[in-house]
């Protein structure tokens, strides 16, 4: 029986490798080095679980515009345009995953799945679930970061960078809702358990690699 659990974002620490997340933008400011690993560490497992994901379900159509995406990213130096073509390629990632979940083949091909596959589909949608957890605790400990070191001229770039990543983690949490949303009901019409994440105290689940 599939398990369908609402979001809750909440604060937690200890879930997985990752660092404790700060509650609210009422807290005290942390520590800037620790708060960015925290944030591309959310980052990079929001990553690959949408990558894994979007190969799951998406057509050959839209995983040839993604293939396209990332030849033109590899391309790039800069680390500005780098970072706006990064998010261009989530944006389609997400898109070809919510375009899939609202076609009525995919309920058939993933009932098809063998068991490997099955289990992959339904840790890497508990994977982007957590991440999207994460991610939204970890917009106003940045914006509180921030703020706090921008008083001290020699913290600005930081500060700069710890705010990008909070727009890219903004991004994340408004992402991947729909995401979240639309596709655990396919699962369950296809007969994949596909449990969600309760709090972000939850280890990221074993996705081993798409075929």
């Amino acid at each position: 029986m599939v398990v369908m659990v609402c979001l809750v974002f909440t604060a937690s620490a200890g879930a997985a490798g990752f660092p404790s997340f700060g509650k609210s933008s009422s807290q005290p400011a942390g520590d800037p080095d620790a708060y960015l690993v925290k944030a591309k560490t959310t980052e990079a497992l929001v990553n690959k679980s949408a990558e894994l994901l979007f190969g799951l379900v998406a057509s050959k159509e839209e995983q040839a515009k993604v293939e396209e995406l990332q030849k033109t990213l590899a391309a790039i130096s800069d680390p500005k345009e780098r970072n706006a073509k990064i998010q261009e390629k989530m944006d389609s990632l997400l898109a070809g995953i919510r375009k899939a979940a609202g076609d009525k083949k995919l309920e058939a091909e993933a009932k098809d799945w063998d068991t490997k596959k099955k289990t992959q589909g339904a840790a890497a949608l508990f994977n982007l679930a957590l991440g999207a957890m994460l991610a939204k605790d970890l917009v106003p400990e940045g914006q509180n970061i921030a703020k706090s070191m921008q008083s001290n001229p020699m913290m600005l770039t930081k500060a700069a960078t710890i705010l990008e990543s909070v727009k890219t983690l903004g991004g994340i949490v408004s992402g991947t809702g729909q995401v979240i949303t639309v596709l655990p009901p396919v699962f369950m019409a296809a007969k994949i358990d596909a449990p969600m994440p309760k709090t972000t105290a939850e280890k990221p689940k074993d996705t081993g690699d798409i075929p």
